[in-house]
């Protein structure tokens, strides 16, 4: 699968929705549907705050790269008006990175395209 969005601990989803930290899952994925996103459990501790980007596989009908691309671009603009409508302030957060690696400081990032 094919995301594209920011790899963001829990932590930082509740943050960017105005959330306290305990905030229950199911509280904090309705916010999260409000806004048009999705948050995707990757494994240890790793979320993807984003939309998911629906390209073929070799069962379905193939796309070209081309068209793959501007589905691409179009989730990507998609999560950045999502964002920007859920008042979700990207100014200073971290990247979780998946397992025990070190978190990563960004600022104001366009969003990541990760495959899980």
């Amino acid at each position: 699968m094919l995301f594209v969005g920011y790899p963001i601990s829990y932590e930082t989803a509740c943050k960017f929705f105005n959330m306290p930290e305990d905030t229950l899952p199911n509280n904090l994925n309705s916010r999260i549907q409000d806004a048009g996103l999705v948050l995707h459990d990757v494994d240890k501790g790793q979320l993807i705050l984003g939309l998911q980007v629906s390209v073929s596989s070799c069962y379905d009908e193939f796309v070209s790269v081309d068209d793959a691309l501007m589905m691409i671009l179009e989730r990507k603009r998609d999560v950045i008006q999502r964002c920007k409508r859920a008042d979700i302030d990207l100014s200073d957060f971290m990247l979780q990175p998946l397992g025990e690696e070190a978190t990563q400081r960004v600022s104001n990032p366009q969003p990541y395209l990760l495959s899980v």
